[in-house]
């Protein structure tokens, strides 16, 4: 039995979207004036507009070093420039020299030649800076907001089910839906402070929805991990480090518990500069689907048992997650995982490939007073589940009468495609 899932329209719509930046890709390559703009500042250092578009040509390039190099020529000169030490700040936090950039950017701020746009962007972000430096961090978002669904219940679009390759009409139909979401997610590292860089790191991610017209389908899942990440040479490959660590997860279903998972696993993190990262790893859990014996029916076990994707079992998952940044304002996000599901039923054990993909563009705010630049993401995903048997159980326990009417017709301008036809089909359902 194969189930699919994809995204086309999101895939064109990444596709889209990547097509509409590349003219800006598409333009004639910068380093032609930035080499002209570099024989030009060398023999005319105070001419700061010239160093300042070379700066950000250069920022462009992700040749950070060649910018901060401007940067601090442009001080050595007239050490009371607030723009340059802005610039420069910003600069050491993409090498992620926090030290040097927050102390570049209190200056900035404490010298006051910044008008008001500048100070806002320094407010904005010199506290993320700051709390890089610290032993002990601490980040949370939180996200609420309500969401409307044409087909909240996500029955068939054409209302039959397939029982022993015959389309069944369903007594019920399609519903839609509006629901509260809440999302909250934090991270906190604590730096182990052995000069190496090496951290204890715990994620926390809650997720709660509830449904206005149908609560059954309300959800929420609480998961967390937690694990050391240790760098393996920090003085040779300071990008590459290794993390275990231990996770689990739980699932409530219309305000009963749906599943429970635990396990452990391990990455491997290889950020090659700051522009490009590779991280893969291999996890596994064990999944409990509660038996809830407030739905037990005459059969004596609970249909979420014999009916759930992921049943109790084992669960493997391999992954490679990555991400470059293409231009200064462009970033490609991806993930690429195969999962295995191990079951008591093999209907219940089964193979899923998951691939995902994301265009990060930061574009500009429309007012100049906002602080930082806003994020538009176009994503894709495709979806391959593939199990090792048929699932002959469906979830109720009830024996019942259905019928079915239809009507086909075929247009064709050659009269012997033209046709038409009713079918009538009616009799007793048995479901277990």
């Amino acid at each position: 039995m194969f189930a699919y899932r994809a995204a086309p329209r999101l895939l064109g719509a990444l596709f889209a979207a990547f097509a509409l930046f590349s003219p800006a890709l598409a333009q004639e390559d910068p380093r032609v004036e930035r080499e002209r703009l570099a024989a030009y500042i060398q023999h005319n250092p105070t001419d700061y507009d010239a160093t300042y578009r070379y700066v950000l040509l250069s920022t462009e390039l992700r040749d950070y070093e060649a910018g901060i190099g401007a940067l601090e020529r442009m001080l050595m000169f007239n050490p009371n420039l607030s723009r340059a030490r802005k610039e420069l700040g910003f600069l050491y936090a993409r090498l992620g020299a926090y030290e040097l950039s927050a102390q570049h950017l209190r200056n900035a701020l404490a010298e006051g030649g910044l008008d008001p746009v500048q100070v806002a962007q320094v407010e904005a972000q010199l506290p993320d800076i700051e709390k890089r430096t610290q032993a002990n961090r601490l980040y949370l978002r939180m996200h609420v907001g309500l969401r409307a669904q044409s087909n909240a219940n996500f029955f068939p679009t054409n209302n039959l089910f397939q029982v022993g390759g015959v389309g069944v009409a369903s007594a019920a139909s399609r519903k839609g839906d509006i629901n509260s979401f809440q999302l909250v997610q934090a991270a906190h590292d604590l730096d182990f402070q052995n000069g190496r860089g090496d951290q204890l790191e715990t994620r926390v991610t809650g997720y709660a929805t509830e449904q206005f017209r149908l609560p059954q389908y309300s959800v929420a899942l609480f998961a967390g991990s937690v694990g050391p990440r240790i760098h393996i040479a920090p003085d040779l490959y300071p990008g590459l480090s290794i993390k275990p660590y231990v996770t689990g997860a739980v699932a409530l279903l219309g305000g009963s518990n749906y599943l429970n998972a635990g396990g452990a696993g391990m990455s491997f993190g290889a950020e090659l500069n700051p522009d490009l990262w590779f991280e893969p790893g291999a996890e596994w859990r064990a999944i409990w689907v509660d038996p809830s014996p407030g739905f037990l029916g005459y059969t004596g076990f609970s249909p979420y048992s014999t009916v759930s994707t992921l049943a109790t079992g084992d669960v493997v998952t391999g992954y490679l997650s990555s991400s470059y940044r293409l231009t200064n304002d462009l970033r490609l996000e991806g993930r690429v995982a195969y999962t295995r599901a191990f079951a008591g039923n093999p209907q219940q054990s089964s193979d899923q490939v998951d691939v995902q993909a994301m265009l990060r563009l930061e574009v500009d705010p429309p007012l100049p007073i906002i602080p930082r630049k806003w994020t538009i993401a176009p994503y894709a995903r495709f979806t391959h589940l593939s199990f090792d048997a048929a699932n002959f159980l469906v979830n109720t326990p009830y024996f019942g009468f259905a019928g079915n009417v239809e009507y086909a017709r075929n247009d064709s301008n050659l009269p012997n495609f033209k046709t038409d036809n009713v079918s009538v089909s009616f009799g007793p359902t048995a479901k277990f």
